[in-house]
């Protein structure tokens, strides 16, 4: 199928599909098909991108619907992660929904922190990341220039420079450059934010 030969391809250019976005619509209603096609494409971090409106708000629904996915695939040899927009950081009595997350799903979900928007939300991405470290396997490095626009890794108003260098002492693998928008073509962008994390990074 597609899956096997979208793994051919990346197998000869020498690349490794680390994680992927699915839909939670997928999970709910075709959850054996769905893991084998990431099993076949050799990627064992399923991540569940964002929520439907209807279901912001209801984190303890949310952690139980996380906790019922994350056996059967870690059955399969795969994690399970959740990916945060800004919406999720939002206090209601004191807690952000991501904390109410974190303290009521099973140890076998995952988080994959999008720093981008968590400075969106007006939250330090340092922080939230030390809350998640051990559960972290994936960040989303994506910059915020002043104006609120995306920007390329290094060049916008978050300091990565404490984020990366702090990343492995939290357990996380893998740092995933996202750029929603740019005012540039995607592949000079992608290449200014990988030049500066090559820098950066050890």
């Amino acid at each position: 199928g597609a899956a096997r030969e979208l793994r051919a391809q990346l197998d000869s250019l020498g690349l490794k599909a680390c994680s992927a976005h699915v839909a939670l619509t997928l999970f709910e209603n075709e959850l054996d098909r769905t893991i084998e096609t990431y099993q076949a494409l050799g990627c064992s971090l399923l991540v569940v991108p964002s929520i439907p409106e209807q279901l912001r708000g209801d984190w303890a629904g949310l952690a139980a619907t996380l906790n019922r996915l994350a056996g059967p695939v870690a059955a399969a040899g795969m994690r399970l992660a959740y990916h945060n927009h800004d919406f999720e950081l939002r206090e209601q009595n004191g807690k952000t929904g991501l904390d109410i997350l974190l303290e009521q799903t099973d140890p076998r979900v995952n988080f994959e922190l999008d720093c981008g928007w968590v400075h969106k939300a007006g939250r330090d991405p340092l922080t939230e990341m030390r809350k998640l470290a051990g559960r972290l396997p994936l960040i989303h490095v994506k910059d915020v220039a002043a104006n609120g626009d995306w920007a390329e890794v290094g060049y916008g108003a978050i300091d990565y420079r404490p984020i990366v260098a702090a990343a492995p002492a939290a357990g996380v693998e893998w740092l995933i450059v996202e750029q929603d928008t740019s005012k540039r073509s995607p592949l000079e962008s992608i290449g200014m934010s990988i030049k500066w994390l090559r820098e950066h990074t050890t």
